[in-house]
């Protein structure tokens, strides 16, 4: 099992919390009715069995609780000792109360005592909001084992005690506040996570941890997990991390390491991750040119698997990836996409991206073959649509439609994913995958907080594993050497905190386009029940072909990143965002290009790591 956060009295203070709001209260309370029974029962059997009228025998079985002669050291008038039938009747009648009031008062005595041990609680986790995705990595830390600390304002009571329940300690107030923070031991914790809906709160969160440390030491520093929505503010509040990086001592480990991160880049990179090799595999059987995705509304969410396909979609069997976009406002939806993606615009000499906005209005007209028509005509057919519009219920429908005229006459047999926030009965029923062998159009479901707001993508950066590898292999130059050993994979994520940002955006996008490499060199991963090949390598004829397209990947990535190529004579310049590399493959030099063939082999090294079943020749 992973590592978990807390000490012993953090530990202690989830134990009593989870104790004091146990669901045993009807095994409780049926014990003291049971004592009950025993002591009135037995009472009343025991006095009417003896000759007493009904109102002396409940007389006398009440009175037991005060223990008077007739319960409490009397004798039978053979001299024996009390009638084994009065003994029983005794200590029930004497145990009833006493038990009663002992569980009464269990609860209130466990939270005390939670309060208590959480004023020496360190190493733990502290969540900051109360939305359903702040919920879930509560829940999902405590599954850990992890000490939880949760702050929330205006939780309804069930979901609150079953958080308790749980064992997750939850403090009322607001989290921007100093000493609501200090509350809860966020000076102490191993992680801080603000996941409130509000960006400026989260970043007031992540401010206030820092004034609450101060310059105290932490060894190691405390993650400062800080969710943000705007993919401009995620990308401005991850270069200010790397330009404090920049500046800082190196004899000196500053106490707050922020971490900001998106839910939707999170999603939009295990839906790729886990897909492209399904949306390859069919432009191939389907004899496509490109690869050619259809969005049907063009949310934040969308926004962020578009970017992912541009960053990282590109294989050298076919041209470079196609976005088509239907939305009811394409003007406002273009403009927007243009203004934070500049750059992926300004240089079409080395590339710019390929993504066209039309005019689709899913209140005041339904996706028919007309529709698919003017796409067709205007972009050509597609290998996978994306259905983001927003809003739950409008994903649920549209996407249903889209199924069935896809399917009318296998007009489109494509992948139609289908975002959602949270996980719904109709997507775990119907919208689960590709089921059955023909070849058709079929729902998948993407994005629910369930699935992304996990301690596993949020505090353990499983999805930065790949691009920690990819940086490892940069540093070392491993294009002509052999791979890593899996010691050496696993061991790759001990210095990526220290990355710079700039490096470690490239980096997850080597990462997330790992298996299109693999695919390329001719492997697929491994299905249920196959024995695959767990060191799958790359024909050599095919190292160039490979180290070209990932050339070609690099420059999409950093133009879409925000960097510029450099004006003649300028010499590169972090700070300014120019690079002297993002060129044409034919103005690289041989030492340029064989660091592309380093990533190329990064790439099956990823694959390894995150696919240990192995792969099979496709």
């Amino acid at each position: 099992m992973a590592h978990s956060y807390g000490n012993g009295w953090s530990r202690a203070a989830a134990g009593l919390t989870a104790l004091a709001h146990t669901r045993a209260s009807a095994f409780r309370w049926g014990f003291v009715i049971l004592l009950t029974a025993v002591w009135i029962g037995g009472g009343l059997y025991y006095w009417t069995s003896r000759g007493q009228d009904l109102a002396q025998s409940i007389y006398l079985t009440l009175s037991a609780v005060g223990m008077w002669d007739a319960y409490f050291g009397a004798e039978s008038a053979a001299g024996r000792s009390v009638d084994p039938m009065l003994q029983v009747v005794r200590f029930a009648a004497i145990a009833a109360p006493a038990v009663g009031l002992l569980f009464a008062f269990s609860g209130q005595l466990g939270r005390s005592l939670a309060r208590i041990f959480n004023l020496s609680a360190k190493r733990h986790v502290v969540i900051a909001g109360d939305s359903p995705a702040a919920l879930s990595l509560a829940l999902d830390c405590r599954a850990s084992k992890d000490a939880v600390i949760q702050i929330a304002q205006s939780l309804p009571e069930d979901t609150a005690l079953g958080l308790r329940r749980r064992g997750v300690i939850l403090i009322e107030g607001n989290a921007t506040h100093l000493e609501t923070l200090r509350a809860a031991r966020a000076h102490h914790a191993a992680h801080v996570v603000a996941f409130e809906p509000d960006d400026t709160a989260n970043l007031q969160i992540e401010a206030a941890v820092r004034r609450l440390v101060g310059n105290g030491r932490r060894r190691p520093p405390i993650g400062v997990h800080v969710a943000t929505r705007s993919p401009l503010l995620l990308r401005d509040a991850r270069e200010m991390r790397s330009a404090q990086m920049r500046k800082k001592d190196k004899a000196y480990l500053p106490p707050i390491d922020p971490k900001p991160f998106s839910l939707h880049e999170m999603a939009a990179r295990a839906l790729f991750q886990g897909q492209c090799q399904t949306i390859l595999s069919l432009a191939k059987q389907l004899g496509r040119e490109r690869i050619h995705v259809v969005f049907f509304g063009f949310d934040a969410s969308a926004e962020a698997v578009a970017e992912r396909i541009f960053a990282s979609l590109w294989s050298v069997h076919f041209e470079a990836p196609r976005l088509t976009v239907l939305t009811p406002d394409p003007q406002g939806a273009e403009a927007g996409f243009r203004a934070r993606r500049r750059e992926a615009f300004a240089h079409p000499q080395i590339w710019s991206a390929d993504i066209a906005f039309m005019a689709f209005d899913w209140d005041a007209a339904s996706i028919g073959p007309e529709l698919l028509d003017a796409v067709e005509q205007a972009r050509g057919k597609p290998t996978a649509a994306v259905v983001s519009t927003g809003g739950d219920p409008t994903n649920i429908h549209l996407s249903i439609a889209l199924k069935r005229a896809c399917n009318h006459g296998l007009r489109w047999p494509i992948p139609i994913f289908m975002h959602e926030s949270s996980q719904s009965e109709f997507s775990q029923q119907y919208a689960k995958g590709d089921d059955t062998d023909e070849l058709d159009a079929y729902l998948q479901a993407f994005g629910a907080h369930q699935l992304t707001a996990t301690r596993k993508n949020i505090i353990t950066g499983m999805l930065d594993r790949g691009a920690a590898i990819a940086h490892e292999h940069y540093n070392r130059g491993l294009g002509g050497k052999d791979a890593m050993s899996m010691r050496e994979l696993q061991a790759a994520m001990r210095d990526w905190s220290d990355v710079l940002e700039t490096y470690r955006a490239a980096n997850r996008a080597v990462a997330d386009a790992a298996m299109v490499k693999a695919w390329d060199a001719g492997w697929r991963a491994a299905g249920k029940g196959e024995r695959g090949d767990t060191a799958p390598t790359i024909p050599p004829e095919m190292l160039e072909p490979l180290a070209r397209r990932e050339h070609d990947r690099w420059n999409a990535e950093r133009l879409l990143s925000g960097w510029r190529p450099t004006s003649a004579g300028e010499a590169r310049n972090n700070e300014l965002m120019a690079h002297d590399k993002i060129a044409p493959w034919e103005a690289m030099s041989e030492s340029d290009r064989n660091n592309d063939v380093v990533q190329v082999r990064a790439a099956l090294d990823i694959a390894r790591l995150t696919h240990p079943n192995g792969f099979v020749a496709r």
